[in-house]
């Protein structure tokens, strides 16, 4: 009986321990997730040990800006998977090589054949002949549009034949052969054309990549901004809520003692309610935004890590202290780091090749072709007494060898020289080529001063929204001042009895609006200069995010923290 109980005991507490260990487990797992790992060494461990420290005692996990883009640019799913379409063009690019790559190729034919013969010249009444043909060809194409070949064959043939000299007999020949286009597909540019539109392509499609991870980061930048607003706009809606909950203390202990009426406390539980309820949307904002930044930095499809709550430690920036650059220094710094521009001039570049191939095209064909060869006989060679005599006088032993000796004596040789010369009657598809080239050409030049006045109309807009939410913060401030004045004014005359509840409580919610308008224009201060670095190309740079191309491996690494963000840490 004790040894049964003591068994359940300890299964009991195996039990208990399992639950446990795994919760420690998933919360360090969790932190890994959403706390980057920093360098090594002591200062890492501190951080990580805070981080869970805060987990277990707030259930919160604090976040930074830089560690907000360090783990977006680490697991977010669309950087993942769109980094891979640079790779894909890049192998594209390398396909086009396939055209100038040396080649060799290798024949061989074995033939054997019997036949009647109807006349006396085939040596034999029943020929009976065994043939082998054996072939090596290397051939080149060269950008200029020179094409080399080296071609070797060797031939052997064995009969019963008496007309034969060899038999068997080694026939060898080795050719060589330079061809060049003289008009049409004449030139590096024109034999290249696919591979440098290829190449050009490539870079395209990394400046694409390039622009996704700015629009990420931008999204994640004001998403982090909305989370300091939404939290601070909380802590407003607490201590109005707060405010209301000690005036309807005062309320209730001024109508017990007979000096308010009880329709008083009525009216100021009305307004309690109704900054509770601004206090229920608020959460529920700061929930949301915190589900939007877990979105931007994970790639886990746990939906535990919801459960996690975040909380900003930066402030938004106000305008002391910023230097705001002027419209045309803007423009000009735009138009050189802007992606949109490399990636317009690019296809520029595309177009102009595809007008210089098309008018190409419209020439006659003209090529020239060089041969030289070099001849080898060779074999078992027999002497006979006389034309078609079946008695031998002599055989002289051969083989392959002797075929190679006059190949490589040079003493048979040959050569020959050609051209080809092609005019077409009509040319009409070759010019309708060449137009359509030249309209697309000047289509994208267009496309590309478009894309330079939309880039500065864009730097533009958001220089406007700086100053403006410059301005605001100013009024803002001030309107936050008068209220806090109209206030403290209103409370006094409902102290001396010269003012009624009414007056207060709305004088209370004035000053509660003032604080978020004022905290609302300080980030939407801070996220027009987001706008702005993106409008001037510089979210990338400012940010210490490099875009890493190797070996056609297209890779996203922060070099290090930005200044500001480190700064805060």
């Amino acid at each position: 009986m004790k040894l049964t109980r003591i068994v359940i005991s300890i299964l009991l507490v195996a039990t208990l321990a399992v639950p446990a260990m795994a919760n420690s487990d998933w919360v360090e797992d969790f932190l890994r997730r959403y706390d980057p790992p920093r360098s090594a060494g002591a200062g890492g461990s501190n951080a990580s040990s805070t981080n869970l420290g805060q987990l277990l005692q707030t259930g919160t996990v604090p976040v930074t800006m830089a560690d907000v883009i360090a783990m977006m640019i680490e697991r977010n799913l669309d950087i993942q998977s769109n980094r891979l379409a640079p790779r894909s063009s890049y192998f594209q690019s390398l396909v086009f090589y396939r055209a100038l790559q040396p080649s060799i190729r290798f024949a061989g034919t074995v033939t054997r054949n019997s036949n009647f013969s109807n006349t006396q010249l085939n040596g034999a009444t029943v020929l009976n002949q065994l043939r082998g043909q054996y072939a090596v060809n290397f051939s080149q194409a060269l950008p200029t549009g020179t094409s080399l070949a080296v071609d070797a064959t060797m031939n052997r043939q064995s009969s019963n034949s008496s007309l034969n000299s060899f038999n068997p007999s080694y026939t060898g020949q080795i050719t060589y052969t330079v061809g060049q286009h003289l008009l049409r597909d004449r030139g590096r540019l024109i034999n290249t054309r696919q591979i440098l539109i290829g190449q050009n392509n490539e870079k395209i499609s990394e400046t694409q990549f390039e622009i996704q991870v700015t629009n990420l980061l931008v999204q994640a930048q004001k998403t982090y901004w909305d989370l300091v607003f939404a939290g601070q706009d909380l802590d407003v809606k607490q201590r109005s809520l707060d405010l209301a909950n000690r005036t309807l203390d005062e309320n209730k202990m001024k109508v017990e003692i007979g000096t308010l009426a009880p329709i008083d406390v009525v009216q100021t539980q009305s307004e309690v309610a109704s900054r509770r309820e601004q206090m229920v949307v608020s959460t529920y904002t700061v929930t949301q935004t915190e589900d939007q930044i877990k979105k931007l930095t994970s790639s886990d499809k746990d939906p535990s890590m919801f459960l996690i709550k975040l909380r900003a430690q930066e402030s938004p920036r106000r305008p002391e202290g910023i230097q705001i650059p002027s419209l045309e220094e803007a423009v000009r710094v735009a138009l050189e780091n802007r992606p949109e521009m490399r990636q317009a001039d690019l296809d520029v570049k595309n177009k102009d090749i595809d007008v210089q191939y098309t008018k190409n095209q419209k020439l006659p064909i003209f090529d020239v072709t060089a041969a030289y060869n070099q001849n080898g006989t060779g074999g078992t060679h027999t002497e006979r007494s006389g034309f078609g005599s079946t008695q031998i006088l002599n055989t002289i032993p051969g083989g392959i060898w002797n075929s190679f000796g006059q190949l490589f004596g040079y003493n048979y040789t040959g050569y020959s020289l050609g051209f080809s010369f092609v005019i077409p009657l009509s040319n009409k598809a070759q010019q309708a080529d060449y137009d359509r080239a030249l309209t697309e050409h000047r289509l994208s030049e267009s496309k590309l001063n478009v894309t330079a006045q939309a880039i500065a109309l864009e730097v533009r807009n958001t220089l406007t929204q700086v100053e403006m939410n410059r301005a605001r913060i100013e009024t803002a401030q001030t309107t936050r001042e008068l209220s806090e004045q109209r206030l403290e004014a209103e409370q006094t005359k409902f102290s001396l009895g010269t003012s009624t509840l009414r007056f207060v409580l709305e004088e209370q919610r004035n000053v509660a609006q003032a604080q978020t308008n004022e905290l609302q224009n300080v980030v939407n201060f801070t996220k027009s200069l987001v706008d702005l670095d993106k409008a001037m190309g510089l979210s990338l740079k400012k940010n210490n995010i490099e875009i890493d191309k190797t070996l056609g491996q297209v890779a996203v690494k922060i070099t290090s923290r930005p200044a500001q963000y480190a700064a805060q840490q």
